[in-house]
């Protein structure tokens, strides 16, 4: 091999490299547990800088863990069922949004500290539509262990998580469903959205006062 192409050979490993160190949850995102591992790590993160972030920060990290790692449009057409199916591009686009901003803001809060936890995941399970649960445990060394599953389906060649299970039983869309399903027959999608967009508010502004009274 000549010393131009060696060096040729050596700048494009550099690149490979570079890249890989950038977009670590992209390059571990081709396999179901790879998907989940990189949800965790980039959950723990969050957990471990969330003073420094403060709820606003942490609820900007959690919308784009959101858009990476989860479906979300599949999610709310679920809960929303056939007023999904009824509602025009922009009213579902303004529903999306709102369950992203409710959905981001509880995370902001219910993981707005570290104590030590850490992720480890058990085992998968194929089931007959395609997809596949994820079986994982959230170790605490405060209190007793969590058990969480995450569903997930492959969209072309990307995995993304559709429903979370707490316990390994209690599906997370259908708790919401049921919750919603009184607010959609009465006020539709739209009624929906100013629910979940007032919900978001809520948890940002007590947020941001629980900082300013520090």
């Amino acid at each position: 091999m000549t010393p131009f192409r060696r060096q040729a050979v050596k700048l494009v490993l550099t690149w490979v490299l570079v890249a890989f160190a950038m977009t670590p949850s992209i390059v571990r995102a081709d396999t179901p547990e790879a998907v989940v591992d990189a949800f965790h790590s980039d959950l723990l993160a969050v957990m471990k800088d969330s003073d420094n972030l403060g709820i606003s920060g942490r609820y900007t990290k959690f919308l784009e863990h959101l858009d990476r790692y989860f479906h979300m449009p599949l999610m709310v057409s679920f809960v929303s069922g056939t007023h999904w199916a009824k509602a025009d591009q922009d009213a579902r686009r303004k529903l999306n949004d709102a369950a992203r901003r409710l959905s981001a803001g509880e995370l902001a809060v219910l993981f707005s500290g570290y104590g030590g936890e850490t992720f480890k995941t058990v085992g998968t399970r194929p089931i007959k539509d395609g997809s596949v649960l994820v079986e994982t445990e959230l170790e605490r060394k405060s209190d007793s262990n969590v058990k969480v599953t995450y569903r997930l389906r492959k969209f072309d060649e990307k995995w993304r998580i559709i429903d979370v299970l707490l316990d390994g039983t209690i599906s997370q869309l259908i708790k919401r469903r049921d919750e919603y399903r009184r607010t959609l027959e009465d006020s539709g999608v739209a009624g929906l959205t100013n629910l979940l967009n007032a919900k978001a508010d809520e948890i940002l502004a007590s947020g941001r006062t629980a900082k300013a009274g520090k």
